[in-house]
């Protein structure tokens, strides 16, 4: 089933192989919307068949043409500042941006204006999109790479349970200190806070649990290039788990790790995979290594 975006609904055309079909049937099987989500269109009213309200039992005839209401007009409750994106993926249900290491994701407090959402905010007001600005994952504010980000409320809930289910999948690429001798492994130890620092995280039998998969891509003379899957997303996960390993990350200064050839934790969120929340489609999305990071590792003498 074809589907585009005509202002603030999703139109598709039926087709002679979907006619006698229900319209519910059309909106989880074709046009991938989860039952729960679809059902809340149709006690809205945002189901219509040309332009009269929709049933979720009403059958369907070829030609007709299917609406729902996915872009309403919302506040985008950040406010919009001019920064330039890099956009590595976007259509009419997701964007994905190569964040820059040092810009925070969101403000702290309303007089913080310089942050990815706000300048996301701008990049929809641009393109004549009203829509809440919503938040799906986050990346330190010293990380760079991909981040997601679903641009209505059915994409939100659809990606919300993929990452609850792990059919998200975020690899990273991380310079750890040291020699790490495992090829590959699991680093399965729970995360809590740190009850002496308001902003550490540590391992601890009473924390969440967490799970960081790795393999070795390089060793160098004093580090170790990894690859870190994360399979769940606790508030600094790999950094407290290769500290916690002894492999603090170069420039990690909060986790031990050593600032003298690196100002910053050498964490860079570089791929993304993951069915599209609409069309099943397998995206996969890659960043590519900051120039400062790509710097370091020319520098670094491999083993």
């Amino acid at each position: 089933m074809h589907q585009e975006k005509s202002g603030p609904w999703l139109e598709a055309r039926i087709t002679r192989e979907q006619a006698g079909r229900t319209m519910l049937e059309l909106l989880v099987e074709e046009i991938g919307l989860p039952d729960k989500a679809a059902r809340e269109l149709f006690r809205k009213g945002d189901v219509e068949r040309g332009k009269e309200t929709a049933r979720p039992e009403d059958t369907v005839k070829a030609g007709e043409l299917l609406r729902c209401l996915l872009f309403p007009e919302e506040p985008y409750g950040f406010e919009p500042v001019m920064w330039p994106l890099d956009v590595l993926y976007e259509d009419d249900h997701l964007i994905v941006i190569n964040k820059e290491a040092g810009r925070k994701v969101h403000p702290n407090d309303p007089d913080e204006t310089d942050t990815l959402l706000n300048a996301l905010a701008f990049h929809y007001q641009m393109q004549g999109l009203e829509t809440k600005v919503r938040i799906l994952h986050r990346l330190d504010q010293e990380t760079s790479g991909a981040i997601l980000f679903p641009k209505h409320a059915v994409a939100q809930t659809v990606l919300d349970a993929m990452l609850a289910e792990r059919t998200v999948s975020r690899e990273y690429r991380a310079l750890v200190q040291g020699k790490v001798v495992q090829k590959k492994g699991l680093i399965d130890a729970p995360i809590g806070r740190d009850r002496y620092h308001a902003t550490r995280r540590r391992v601890s039998q009473t924390g969440k649990a967490a799970q960081t998969e790795y393999e070795v891509v390089t060793r160098y003379r004093n580090a170790t290039l990894v690859k870190a899957r994360l399979r769940t997303g606790r508030t600094h996960q790999i950094r407290v788990h290769f500290a916690h390993l002894g492999h603090p990350l170069v420039g990690d200064e909060l986790y031990g790790g050593s600032t003298v050839q690196f100002g910053r934790q050498a964490l860079h969120a570089a791929l993304l995979r993951f069915p599209h929340p609409l069309t099943g489609e397998l995206l996969e999305i890659e960043a590519p290594m900051p120039d400062d990071l790509a710097d370091l590792l020319q520098r670094l003498a491999p083993l």
